[in-house]
């Protein structure tokens, strides 16, 4: 056990079971959450990948950005 968590345990051990609750609930919240981004993340990025672009031979992805950027913000690179 490392050092960080033997401090953890004596802090938790002199709370009374209220509060210990409540740090399970929010850990479990917290948990639940950053595993929601993260599937949302994977879905959206297989989505992405289903996606079948034809695009051409010469497609600048740089210049296509600027050209967008250009037109939507007026800014230029």
């Amino acid at each position: 056990m490392t050092i960080i968590q033997e401090k953890a345990i004596l802090l938790i051990q002199q709370l009374p079971d209220d509060k210990i609750q409540a740090i399970i609930d929010e850990i479990m919240l917290t948990e639940f959450i950053h595993q929601e981004r993260v599937s949302n993340k994977k879905k959206a990025f297989l989505k992405l990948e289903k996606l079948d672009l034809d695009l051409p031979e010469d497609f600048d992805a740089d210049s296509e950005l600027a050209k967008a950027m250009e037109e939507k913000y007026d800014i230029t690179s």
